[in-house]
C-alpha cells in the first residue's frame, strides 16, 4: 500500500516555532522538498487555524514555546483529529520528555538541531501515515455503507418492521438474537448492527457454530495454551479475545452442546475467560449478536439447550421473515442482484427480465429464501443467450409458474428480437383509464387518420396509443398475432399493450384454430 502514497509533494506542514529565523529556515527547506510549509509563531496561533478547519497533513511543533506548551497543543490537536501526526521538535534530551510526548501520541521527537535530512525524511514518513490512515477511514466507510441497515432491499411491510428493529439496536449494546429460516440473511443483519452501532470502528468477528467440529469448539471460542492437547503447538488466540471492544456473531448457535453451553454463559455474565489448558482470566468486552434457524424455546424443553444462556442471549430478538412472505421484495431483489453480479459475471449487457420471467420468479415460494433466488439469478445470467433473462434461463419448477402460454410468446420474441424488458427500479405500472380521444374525427370511408380542429382537440400521445391499439384490435377481429404483425410488434409487446390500456382481450376462435395446427 506504501506505494500508492511514495508522492508526498503539495503536502500540508504546520511548523510551529517561536524562533522565526529558525522556522522561516526549515520553511524554507521544506518548501524545496515539495511540502507547502506554513509558519506558526505560537501554540495558540496553530490552534486558531485548526479551529478553523485549516487541517494539514503534518504539524512539526516545538516542545518549548511562551504562552500554551508543546505537550498542551499535542493534545488539544488530537482531540481535534486523532490521526493528525505531530512531529515534536525539542532542544531537551531528555528520555523522559521523549517518552511522555510519544504516550500523548506524537509520531516522532526529534532533537535540536534538527538535520534537513532527518527532518525530510521523517515528514515524508509522516504524510505518509496519514495517507494511509485517510484510504483506511475511507476503506471502512465503504463498508459501512455496503451493510448500512437502509440497504437491506426490502419495502414490504415485514422488511419495514425488520429495519425498525435494527434501528433500535444501534445507539446500545444490548444483546440480539436473529431468528429464521436458512438463506434469509441473518449474517447480513449482524453486519448491519454492527456497521452501524456504537463499536462500527472495532472488529466484527464471526463464528459459524455448525461449521466447527465438536472438540475444537471450545479451542476456537476462547483460544488455547501451548500442549493443552495433542496438536496444540502454540497458543492461539480465541474468537472472544479477537472480538473484544467489538461484535461477536455467534451464527447456528443452536448447535453449540451443552458443556460449551455453561462455558459461554459463564463468560457473558462474567465478562471474562479462560483460555483451554490455561488458568488466567482473560476480561473480554464483546457486544454479542447470535443467530439460529432452530426453536430455541423447543430445544429448552427437550434439555438440548439451556434456558438461563436462552435468556442472556435473547433479550431483544428479531425474526427475519422467509422470502415467500416478501413478494413484493422479489422484484427489488432481482434488480439488486443483476447489478451486483453484472461484472463478476461478464454480463453488463443484461438489460432485465422478461415479464413472465418476473412473474414466475414472484410466484414462486422460494423454500431456500434470498440464498436461493441470488443462486437462481446467477446461473440464469450465465445462462442467458440474450440480453434478457427468460423463462428457458431458470429451473423448470420456476417456469411453471409462469402465466400459461408465456413460453411460446417468450420463443416467438425471440424469434423476433422484441422482448419486452420489466425495468426494475421503478414503481409497478399502473393502468390508466383511456378511452378513444373524444374529438377526434375518422373518415372510416377514406380511411384517413384523425384529425383535430383546435388545441383543445389534441390528445396524449398515451391516449392515441391506446386508441389505435384498440382500433387495430378490433379491426384484425381480436386476433392477437394479426394485430401484432400490422402494428410492428410482438406479442408480448401487445399483451402487455392490452393489459396497459384496459383494453379487454376477447379468445378469437380463428386463432385458436390457427395455433392449434
Amino acid at each position: 500500500m506504501s506505494e500508492m502514497f511514495d508522492d508526498t509533494t503539495g503536502a500540508s506542514v504546520f511548523f510551529v516555532e517561536d524562533d522565526p529565523f529558525l522556522a522561516k529556515k526549515q520553511k524554507l527547506l521544506l518548501n524545496r522538498a515539495g511540502f507547502s510549509c506554513d509558519i506558526f509563531g505560537s501554540g495558540e496561533e496553530c490552534l486558531a487555524a485548526v479551529d478553523s478547519d485549516l487541517v494539514p497533513d503534518v504539524v512539526i511543533l516545538d516542545l518549548i514555546m511562551p504562552g500554551i506548551g508543546g505537550l498542551e497543543v499535542l493534545k488539544r490537536l488530537h482531540k481535534y483529529d486523532p490521526n493528525l501526526p505531530v512531529i515534536v521538535v525539542s532542544g531537551q534530551d531528555k528520555v523522559a520528555t521523549a517518552l511522555e510526548t510519544i504516550k500523548e501520541g506524537a509520531y516522532d521527537y526529534l532533537i535540536k538541531p534538527v538535520g534537513e535530512e532527518s527532518l525530510i525524511s521523517t515528514t515524508r514518513h509522516a504524510v505518509n501515515q496519514r495517507r494511509v490512515s485517510n484510504e483506511l477511514s475511507r476503506l471502512r466507510r465503504e463498508v459501512r455503507r455496503a451493510y448500512t441497515f437502509d440497504r437491506l432491499i426490502g419495502r414490504s411491510e415485514p422488511m419495514q418492521k425488520v429495519f425498525k428493529l435494527i434501528e433500535r439496536t444501534l445507539t446500545n449494546d444490548i444483546a440480539v438474537l436473529i431468528l429464521g429460516d436458512s438463506g434469509t440473511g441473518k449474517e447480513l443483519v449482524a453486519r448491519a448492527i454492527h456497521y452501524n452501532g456504537t463499536r462500527a470502528d472495532k472488529p466484527l468477528v464471526v463464528v459459524n457454530c455448525a461449521a466447527i467440529p465438536r472438540e475444537l469448539v471450545e479451542s476456537e471460542l476462547f483460544g488455547h495454551e501451548k500442549g493443552s492437547f495433542t496438536g496444540a503447538l502454540d497458543r492461539k488466540i480465541g474468537k472472544f479475545e479477537q472480538a473484544d471492544s467489538g461484535t461477536l456473531f455467534l451464527d447456528e448457535i443452536g448447535e453449540l452442546e451443552l458443556s460449551v453451553q455453561a462455558k459461554l454463559l459463564r463468560a457473558l455474565q462474567e465478562r471474562e475467560i479462560e483460555r483451554v489448558g490455561g488458568s488466567k482470566t482473560i476480561q473480554v468486552d464483546v457486544r454479542l449478536v447470535c443467530a439460529t434457524q432452530r426453536d430455541l424455546d423447543m430445544e429448552v424443553q427437550k434439555e438440548r439447550f439451556r434456558e438461563d444462556l436462552l435468556y442472556r442471549i435473547n433479550p431483544y430478538p428479531i425474526l427475519i421473515p422467509p422470502l415467500k412472505s416478501r413478494g413484493e421484495d422479489i422484484e427489488l431483489l432481482c434488480g439488486h442482484l443483476l447489478d451486483k453480479h453484472r461484472t463478476s459475471l461478464g454480463r453488463k449487457d443484461l438489460r432485465g427480465y422478461s415479464p413472465a420471467t418476473l412473474i414466475a420468479l414472484t410466484k414462486y415460494e422460494w423454500p431456500g429464501n434470498v440464498r436461493q433466488l441470488e443462486n437462481v439469478v446467477t446461473r440464469a445470467m450465465v445462462l442467458a443467450e440474450r440480453d434478457v433473462i427468460t423463462l428457458n434461463d431458470v429451473p423448470e419448477e420456476i417456469r411453471e409458474k409462469a402465466p400459461a402460454g408465456a413460453m411460446e410468446i417468450e420463443i416467438e420474441s425471440a424469434q423476433n428480437d422484441n422482448y419486452d424488458v420489466n425495468v426494475l427500479d421503478v414503481a409497478p405500472l399502473t393502468h390508466p383509464a383511456t378511452s378513444t380521444p373524444e374529438n377526434a374525427t375518422k373518415n372510416k370511408e377514406s380511411g384517413s387518420w384523425p384529425t383535430f380542429s383546435s388545441p383543445d382537440d389534441v390528445p396524449s400521445m398515451e391516449e392515441m396509443k391506446a386508441w389505435i391499439t384498440r382500433q387495430a384490435y378490433e379491426a384484425c377481429n381480436y386476433n392477437i398475432s394479426l394485430t401484432a404483425k400490422k402494428l410492428g410488434l410482438g406479442r408480448a409487446t401487445l399483451y402487455r399493450q392490452l393489459e396497459k390500456f384496459d383494453i379487454h382481450q376477447i379468445k378469437n376462435s380463428s386463432e385458436f384454430e390457427e395455433n392449434k395446427e
